[in-house]
C-alpha cells in the first residue's frame, strides 16, 4: 500500500471544506435572489417539463407570461423575509403553465389609492410593467383610512365618521383599475384585486392594543372597505379575491399565525394562503 504525504491528508480536509463552504454560499445567494423586493423582477421557469400536443417534446414554446403586482405593503413584503407575494404566484403559474414567468413586484410600503395614482400617471416603469401584464394583482386601501383609526384612538369613529373615508378610498381605486385597463389598451389582461382580512393591525396584537373592542370595530371597518373595494373591481369588471376567508375563516378564527410581529402584515404563512386565493381566482 502506498504511504500518505506527510501533511496531506490535512490539505485535502481543508480543501474539501472550502468547496463546500463555497457551494452554500451559492446555493444561499440563489434562494434569497428568488425574493425581490418592491421595484424588481424576477424570471422563473417550471420545475417540471410541460408539453401539449400528440407528440411529446414537439410542443411550440409559448411567450413568457407576465404578472405585476401594484399596491402597497402587503405586495411589498414588509415584515416578511420570505418570498413575497409575486415570486410566489410566479412560481406556481410557472408549473401550473408549463410556460415562463416573468414577475414585477411593484408595491411600496405606506401607499394609499392617491400615491398609486401617482404611480401609474407619472412613473414611466410602473406604465411600462402595467402595459406588460398579462396578470395583475392589486393590493391597495387599508392605508386611506389611518385618519379613521386616529379618530377612533381618539375617543371614538362610528360610520358617519369612517364611511367618508371608506368612500373616497373606493372612487380612488376604480380610478386606479380604468387606468389600468387603458394603460393596457385593449389587449387582454386579468386583473385580480385583493380585499382585507383587516384595514389595521389584527390577532394577538390588536386585541393586546386594544382589545375586543378594537377588533370589533375595525372588523366593522374592514367590511365596509372590503365592499368599496369589490364596488370598484366590479365597476372596471375585475375580480376581487377574498382574503378574510383564508386569514380569518370567513371572519371568526384569530389570524395571529398567518401574521407577522407587528399583526399588520402576512408572514410566510400569510404569502402563502395570499398566493393560493390568487391562483384560485385565476382558474375561476
Amino acid at each position: 500500500m502506498r504511504g500518505t504525504r506527510p501533511g496531506g491528508t490535512a490539505i485535502l480536509v481543508w480543501a474539501t471544506a472550502i468547496v463546500v463552504l463555497a457551494t452554500a454560499l451559492v446555493a444561499i445567494f440563489a434562494i434569497t435572489s428568488a425574493w425581490p423586493t418592491a421595484g424588481t423582477s424576477v424570471a422563473l421557469s417550471p420545475s417540471r417539463h410541460t408539453t401539449t400536443g400528440a407528440t411529446q417534446g414537439t410542443a411550440t414554446p409559448s411567450a413568457p407570461l407576465h404578472v405585476v403586482g401594484i399596491g402597497d405593503s402587503v405586495m411589498a413584503g414588509t415584515n416578511c423575509n420570505c418570498e413575497t407575494i409575486m415570486t410566489g404566484f410566479a412560481h406556481v403559474m410557472a408549473d401550473r403553465t408549463g410556460r415562463d414567468v416573468t414577475a414585477a413586484n411593484l408595491g411600496v410600503p405606506g401607499y394609499t389609492t392617491n400615491d398609486l395614482l401617482d404611480q401609474l400617471r407619472n412613473d414611466a416603469n410602473a406604465r411600462q410593467e402595467v402595459a406588460r401584464a398579462d396578470i395583475l394583482i392589486v393590493i391597495i386601501g387599508a392605508n386611506d383610512l389611518g385618519d379613521a383609526f386616529d379618530s377612533w384612538n381618539q375617543g371614538d369613529c362610528d360610520a358617519a365618521c369612517y364611511q367618508p373615508q371608506v368612500d373616497a378610498m373606493g372612487t380612488r381605486l376604480a380610478s386606479v383599475l380604468h387606468l389600468v385597463r387603458s394603460l393596457r389598451a385593449g389587449q387582454p389582461m386579468t386583473v385580480l384585486v385583493d380585499n382585507y382580512w383587516n384595514v389595521f393591525t389584527d390577532g394577538a396584537v390588536a386585541r393586546a392594543d386594544g382589545g375586543q373592542e378594537q377588533l370589533d370595530w375595525s372588523a366593522e371597518v374592514t367590511t365596509a372597505a372590503n365592499h368599496a373595494i369589490e364596488n370598484a373591481a366590479s365597476s372596471s369588471g375585475d375580480l376581487t379575491v377574498d382574503l378574510v376567508k383564508p386569514f380569518k375563516n370567513g371572519g371568526d378564527e384569530d389570524p395571529t399565525p398567518l401574521l407577522a410581529d407587528d399583526g399588520d402584515h402576512p408572514n410566510a404563512a400569510g404569502v402563502r394562503a395570499i398566493v393560493a386565493a390568487n391562483v384560485a381566482a385565476t382558474r375561476a
